[in-house]
């Protein structure tokens, strides 16, 4: 039997990658084209410099819950992948549990995935309650805005309100649709 040349492994090695990157943007332009949007509250991640270059970080009302104040399971660990329950509130959603398998949401309501990246207990004292909270990253903690324009919103508090619009498909993958600035769109992500 004769083995490939060396041109031909070389050919199907860079076919591989492009069928692995076109799979990748397929993948996101199904979020995008169709999730259900949700409005979520961001916050900001440090108040002096909002954006690096020409990108935002952005963190999330929903990025930190207190697992006393949602249903669903409680017990999880750094890197566990877990699934909120989102209820449609005005104007931004809210969870109202967590799970580590995706659970089947009411109506009004809707499944985000996230990855756990932090879960701590406080026991509480008399000084502070207990607390049991969770820290998830939804994959939506970063946008890139185009070049030279990011400059213009590095001041929040002179900006004005900053809240996202996100796409989340029935899977539980989210993907950042709009970046609104005080209720109006400033960047949409388009198809293609």
């Amino acid at each position: 039997m004769t083995r490939p040349s060396l041109w031909t492994r070389l050919l199907l090695t860079a076919a591989a990658m492009t069928l692995v990157l076109v799979g990748m943007v397929a993948m996101k332009q199904y979020t995008l084209s169709t999730g259900t949007l949700v409005q979520l509250e961001t916050r900001p991640v440090d108040p002096r410099s909002l954006f690096r270059g020409d990108y935002v970080r952005l963190r999330y009302a929903i990025s930190l819950l207190d697992l006393k104040d949602l249903s669903g399971d409680t017990n999880f660990a750094r890197g566990d992948t877990v699934y909120v329950v989102l209820a449609e509130g005005a104007p931004f959603w809210m969870p109202v549990s967590v799970h580590r398998a995706i659970p089947m949401p009411a109506a009004g309501q809707i499944v985000i995935k996230g990855e756990v990246t932090r879960h701590w207990t406080y026991l509480g004292d008399d000084k502070r309650p207990a607390t049991d909270q969770l820290d998830v990253s939804y994959g939506i903690e970063s946008y890139f805005v185009p070049e030279g324009q990011g400059r213009e919103l590095e001041a929040p508090d002179k900006v004005g309100l900053i809240t996202i619009v996100a796409a989340v498909d029935r899977f539980g993958n989210a993907g950042i649709k709009q970046i609104l600035v005080d209720g109006l769109p400033r960047f949409t992500e388009k198809l293609f």
